[in-house]
């Protein structure tokens, strides 16, 4: 029996707590993957990613944790980025007793990964050095379990593999024991009946999320723009026209309401586009990412186009449509993840903890640390003044 899981799942939590039982019916194979990575191929969204839904589940938690006497404390934030406890789970082999200890790490004790101290305490307990989880054997490793749930038909965590068939969710504990403990009992001919169901009309889909989808209705700016032949300020025009290549943009129109904002916001942003010494890509990253999390759809439109030139890929411009699962996805270089996951906190919560900032300036040193801070706060204020005038893509 093998059994998928992401610790970032208080599903999986629950459904951890009875691998005791599963195990003495059959051994359990703990495998752990990235439920992100999951989400992205099958391009699906978590509960967590849809409020109504991410409200529901964690009512529906507590109901279950309650109803079946198991222990829970919500952790201090949801979702978080789980890869430092799946790479620990794999540094011990997956051991069961390990798997269930670092689920109670999260929703027992109440903590995160990126809870500095109370990590660092884990790590102590469990005798691991944290360099460990950095290994490129572990990562790989993580990958290879990912890749092998996705060739089994995995889409959603906690799963059970037993006899090529798949049970998912913690709802589905008990259908997994009924057919290792019954199989006289158990409808098999009925369920591979139900397998067989044809697919009816489907729904049109589209490519827009609730990040980015704007706030209202509205189409045009809430003031008329400059004219796009606009000639005056003379110099201050032939500036911005010669810092974008001949053409003002439709931001450019509005910032020329005051001389003194157009020309510092092109200075500025000039320096920061051209100038600075940190990646453009990981720049053009952040602006990016700003962007999705502030549903600045115009800002994305502009960008997303030079992460893809500066060395992205459109695949995973679109992953970025989804960033608090971008941050930990093996798509995403560590530098590229180290980016998202700056963007997420200074965007999100106007700081950055501990953890995340000892590896980055660790990653990045001084001088290119301090340029791409400086690029995220500084596309949070360009997102917000495109937002506040609801300045959208045509």
């Amino acid at each position: 029996m093998r059994w998928y899981f992401d610790y970032i799942s208080p599903y999986a939590y629950l459904q951890s707590t009875k691998l005791g039982t599963l195990n003495q019916l059959q051994t359990v194979e703990c495998v752990p993957v990235l439920f992100a990575g999951l989400l992205n191929h099958w391009d699906n969204v978590g509960p967590a990613e849809i409020e109504p839904k991410r409200k529901w589940t964690f009512r529906e938690i507590t109901w279950l944790a309650n109803r079946d006497g198991i222990a829970l404390t919500l952790p201090s934030s949801h979702p978080f980025n789980p890869l430092p406890l799946l790479r620990l789970s794999i540094v011990h082999n997956n051991d069961i007793a390990v798997v269930q200890r670092l689920f109670r790490y999260v929703w027992v004790e109440g903590n995160t990964p990126q809870d500095t101290a109370a990590f660092n305490a884990l790590l102590d307990e469990l005798n691991t050095d944290e360099s460990a989880l950095h290994a490129d054997s572990v990562k790989a490793q993580l990958r290879g379990f990912g890749e092998q749930a996705i060739g089994t038909g995995v889409f959603g965590v906690p799963s059970i593999e037993l006899d090529h068939d798949l049970y998912w969710g913690y709802n589905a504990t008990d259908m997994a024991i009924s057919a290792l403990t019954e199989p006289g009992k158990y409808p098999r001919e009925a369920i591979t009946k139900a397998d067989a169901l044809p697919q009816g009309t489907a729904r049109n889909r589209t490519t827009s999320t609730p990040e980015t989808k704007p706030a209202t209705g509205r189409t045009t700016p809430r003031i008329d723009l400059k004219p796009i032949d606009l000639a005056e300020p003379a110099d201050l025009v032939a500036a911005i026209r010669k810092r974008r290549g001949g053409e003002l943009i439709e931001l450019d129109r509005l910032l020329l309401y005051s001389r003194p904002l157009a020309e510092g916001w092109n200075h500025f942003l000039g320096n920061i586009r051209e100038h600075f010494a940190v990646d453009r890509k990981l720049r053009e990253l952040a602006m990016c990412t700003v962007a999705v999390i502030n549903r600045a759809e115009y800002e994305f439109s502009q960008h997303a186009p030079l992460y893809i030139k500066a060395g992205g890929s459109e695949e995973k411009a679109h992953l970025l449509r989804q960033p608090d699962t971008a941050l930990s996805n093996p798509v995403f270089t560590e530098d590229e993840q180290l980016t998202i996951a700056l963007t997420w906190q200074l965007t999100k919560d106007v700081r950055i903890d501990t953890e995340l900032f000892d590896r980055a300036i660790e990653f990045f040193g001084d001088e290119h640390l301090v340029e791409l801070v400086a690029t995220i706060a500084a596309y949070n204020m360009v997102s917000r003044f495109l937002v506040a005038f609801e300045l959208h893509p045509h």
